[in-house]
């Protein structure tokens, strides 16, 4: 059986290029299996940082590569807010296959000496050289000396031009249009977002579909969502640019756990009750269409079972804690670290994004918060103690961690991650992911402040 054959290719991808995405066309094309984009994560030789913030990072390749096949981009750097060093890339990606390291010329120069940037600079360089397999990329008027090259790489000429992405950011900065520099989507994105300028990335901001192309995802038991997605049918496409959700709120959650990763704002159309998500009427003709798009966060959840083991999960609503027994939860609340409520007896606690604030939170008691708000909330379910519980408003920066208490399996608790069963659980511990979101696009006409009114203060069923 012949073995399979990844190649690995790190950097901050910030923006990722049309030469990236053209190198990686090239590398399938030569016969590798997978190609891993692995965006760097902080590093202590680095210490100025990226220049757009992890989530836009995260999106701008996700789009970038997103259409490629045998292609995957590994957050898992990013994530973590750390880096793993090349030399751990073999076991990282063993159950992969065979690793591949994708490089430029540059890192071989005097190699020859012991003195090239990969035998210098990388962790256990001088035994990575040595041992592991090298991709070098180089322009075909400078190949690498044959004296600098490593005992196993393959040489990949790329014909692209290189701009190197200081030079597209700084284009951006001063005002210019990065063009066929980076692929289109990435383009809009950042023109979306004003990324590389000097203001502040926007969590609300607008745009257009001058050629909608849908993505339709209906609650199929539904007959008025079914009749709602005849309507659009014309505009369905194998290559979305947006992605319509008709049903309601469920609907939209379930949309988003699935498909987060395509990053196209999710449009809905409620066919449901409140349908706090959605929008209440689409023009049938989405063409040229203004959208207002919020950008909303996603939480990681990080849950510790009984028996020790660490399970990752992502909630675009909310996750929670909860007693699997007749007795009620102990349970300790720390923020960042620090212990903020010894000990809470209660029915359970749970975390909640602005978007799940109007939820499960608003029925313990929660005031729902407006889309943007840069605040997690935590609220309680019957708490007995301590006495005059209230919940709590944090800010969007803080991780919480709620741990059971419970010495002898009398007080079991379960957790749950946007109404999905996790399990049996010790811990959980939720804060706002650094590379999930999800962009919420209604139409102007949408008065999203008159909602969250509406949703506090219902009309009077009297009458």
């Amino acid at each position: 059986m012949a073995i399979r054959k990844v190649a690995v290719f790190t950097g901050s991808f910030d923006p990722p290029t049309t030469f990236h995405r053209k190198v990686v066309q090239l590398l399938r094309e030569r016969g590798f299996d997978e190609v891993i984009l692995r965006l760097n994560g902080p590093r202590c030789d680095r210490p100025d940082g990226e220049h757009a913030a992890p989530v836009h990072r995260a999106a701008m390749t996700d789009l970038a590569f997103q259409n490629l096949p045998g292609v995957s981009v590994d957050h898992s750097d990013l994530d973590n807010g750390c880096s793993v060093d090349d030399y751990q890339f073999d076991s990282v990606y063993a159950d992969r296959g065979e690793v591949w390291h994708v490089v430029s010329s540059d890192f071989l120069t005097d190699a020859r000496t012991g003195q090239s940037l990969i035998q210098t600079l990388w962790p256990q360089g001088q035994e990575l050289w040595k041992s592991s397999r090298f991709v070098v990329i180089h322009s075909p008027d400078s190949p690498p000396d044959a004296a600098d090259l490593p005992p196993v790489c393959d040489l990949v000429a790329v014909h692209d031009e290189h701009v190197p992405t200081a030079d597209i950011r700084l284009r951006v900065f001063l005002g210019d249009d990065p063009g066929h520099a980076v692929p289109e989507q990435v383009a809009a994105y950042i023109r979306r977002y004003r990324l590389f300028t000097d203001v502040p990335s926007p969590r609300e901001t607008r745009l257009s579909l001058p050629k909608p192309r849908l993505l339709i995802i209906a609650d199929e038991a539904n007959p008025k969502s079914r009749a709602g997605a005849a309507r659009f049918r014309h505009l369905e496409s194998s290559d979305p640019n947006a992605i319509l959700v008709l049903g309601g709120d469920g609907t939209m959650l379930a949309a988003i756990r699935k498909h987060w990763r395509l990053r196209l704002p999710f449009l809905g159309l409620n066919a449901g009750t409140l349908g706090f998500l959605m929008n209440e009427a689409l023009p049938d003709d989405l063409t040229s269409t203004e959208l207002v798009v919020y950008r909303m966060p996603m939480m990681r959840v990080i849950t510790t079972s009984l028996d020790g083991s660490v399970a990752h999960g992502l909630a675009y609503s909310d996750a929670w804690v909860e007693r699997d027994s007749g007795q009620a939860a102990w349970l300790r609340v720390d923020v960042d670290g620090k212990t903020q409520v010894p000990k809470v007896v209660g029915d359970g606690l749970l975390v909640a994004t602005p978007a799940g604030s109007s939820a499960y939170a608003r029925a313990m008691g929660a005031t729902p918060m407006p889309l943007t708000a840069p605040v997690l909330t935590l609220a309680g379910s019957n708490v007995f103690r301590p006495r005059f519980w209230k919940p709590l408003a944090l800010p969007d920066t803080a991780v919480v961690r709620l741990t059971s208490l419970d010495t002898t399996g009398k007080r079991p608790i379960r957790a749950f991650i946007d109404g999905h069963p996790v399990g049996w659980v010790r811990a959980m511990e939720v804060g706002v992911s650094p590379v999930a979101a999800v962009e919420l696009a209604f139409t102007p006409q949408f008065d999203l402040s008159a909602r969250l009114l509406r949703s506090m203060f219902p009309p009077s069923e009297e009458g």
